[in-house]
């Protein structure tokens, strides 16, 4: 006989109890009293710290981000037969982003398990699959990853083996397949690696990647994940600035009522405890991402983590892939620079603006665009060196127009970011 479904879902930081999330028209969250007299509580995300039951924009918008998105998210929901945002955390929201995870009242706190396979075998599991990489966990899988990209989770340790976390498990990677679901999109796996290394390269904090041929995956280090000294794994605690701007995952853009710049940048001197270094990145990591064509860099794609002992600062970046590569997908920056978003009509007045909007110095603006654009190709060019003996032909093809694109499209950005605007 079938156990009732719960009508809450209990929130759990490490071994503490959090709070609880209940099934109500408008979902619904209440702290836990011990917890908002612990010394050291910490709200979730835009949550207020404070007794009695909470529904409302806030509410929504922390839980709806840690679960994927668009149509992998109503794929999720076919499959699990959840059509309510209650429902599909009860599914599939257990090894979610950060160092939250959800469970049912009287499910017991079970030691980490994993299921040991190999590449080959997920190769397999991945060729039969259509919608999502989270399939190769199967039916009982709750591992939620939010983002519109098909991704899961897998735990690597010292041996090299890859392992399926089972039930709650913390994964220690993010494994990232081809996309499939768009036809003009091709090889990305070879693409968010190629640049997200370049990334690194060129002096941005970025989570660690490497390709797996065997899969044709980019396997991404999870930094909301920390070792113990038992082998064990630790999550750590993470927003992304939608989460922390209340601000749900149907409006990540900014043309869509979500975050700017200047607002990203607010929120990073509210929560950082080293603001004037996490800025210096964000403003980088824009120029990055022009002069690569990533113009999916939206609010989601930035995050805030508590490292212990250390405080609240901005995680490495992630999810840097070059869109504009491909024909079809937006021509358009997810941010406005200066009330632009076609980078092909950035000027010096732009960024002149941009700098108002984020209370620097135009000089200071001007100087970073200059030494991003002088890193940029450079690393790109060491990246695809790095990886291009793992590629196959077609994939070798991608890292070589990838590699002329951000060539020709940096040197072409820094012409118009140095001109003189047009009356």
């Amino acid at each position: 006989m079938n156990s009732p479904r719960p009508d809450r879902l209990e929130v759990f930081c490490g071994r503490e109890m959090v709070g609880a999330v209940y099934d109500c028209d408008l979902l619904t969250f209440e702290y836990e009293p011990a917890w908002l007299k612990a010394s050291h509580r910490i709200p979730l995300a835009a949550i207020p710290l404070q007794a009695g039951r909470q529904s409302g924009p806030l509410i929504s918008a922390f839980f709806e981000n840690l679960l994927p998105e668009g149509e992998l998210r109503d794929y999720l929901a076919a499959q699990r037969k959840a059509s309510s945002l209650f429902s599909l955390l009860l599914e599939v929201a257990g090894d979610t982003a950060g160092a939250f995870v959800l469970i049912a009242p009287g499910e017991p706190a079970a030691p980490a398990t994993y299921e040991a396979t190999t590449w080959e075998a997920i190769a397999a599991r991945l060729s039969k699959r259509s919608a999502a990489a989270i399939d190769i966990h199967g039916q009982g899988a709750r591992i939620s990853l939010a983002g519109a990209q098909d991704k899961t989770g897998i735990a690597l340790f010292e041996d090299g083996i890859p392992r399926l976390p089972m039930g709650t498990s913390p994964s220690s990677h993010i494994l990232k397949p081809n996309i499939r679901r768009l036809a003009m999109v091709w090889h990305s796996s070879a693409n968010e690696t190629i640049v997200m290394r370049a990334a690194s390269l060129a002096g941005l904090p970025t989570a660690e990647v490497f390709y797996e041929s065997q899969t044709e995956s980019c396997l991404v280090r999870r930094f909301d994940r920390q070792p113990r000294p038992d082998g064990t794994l630790e999550r750590l605690v993470q927003y992304d600035l939608c989460q922390l701007a209340g601000v749900q995952s149907d409006r990540k853009y900014e043309k869509e009522g979500g975050p700017s710049l200047a607002a990203c940048s607010e929120l990073i001197r509210r929560h950082s405890v080293q603001p004037a270094v996490d800025l210096l990145h964000l403003v980088r990591w824009v120029f990055f991402n022009l002069y690569v064509g990533n113009h999916d860099s939206h609010a989601k794609n930035l995050s805030v983590y508590h490292l212990p002992g250390q405080g609240m600062r901005m995680t490495p970046f992630y999810d840097l892939m070059s869109t504009r590569l491909y024909a079809g997908l937006s021509p358009e920056f997810a941010f406005s620079i200066g009330g632009e978003t076609r980078p092909g009509q950035m000027t010096s007045g732009h960024l002149k603006q941009l700098a108002t909007e984020l209370g620097m110095h135009p000089r200071f603006i001007t100087q970073q665009a200059q030494l991003m654009a002088a890193r940029t190709p450079r690393a790109i060019g060491q990246a695809v060196s790095e990886i291009a003996a793992s590629l196959a032909p077609s994939a070798a093809t991608l890292a070589d127009r990838l590699q002329r694109f951000v060539n020709s499209s940096t040197k072409k950005q820094l012409v118009r970011f140095l001109s003189a605007p047009t009356l």
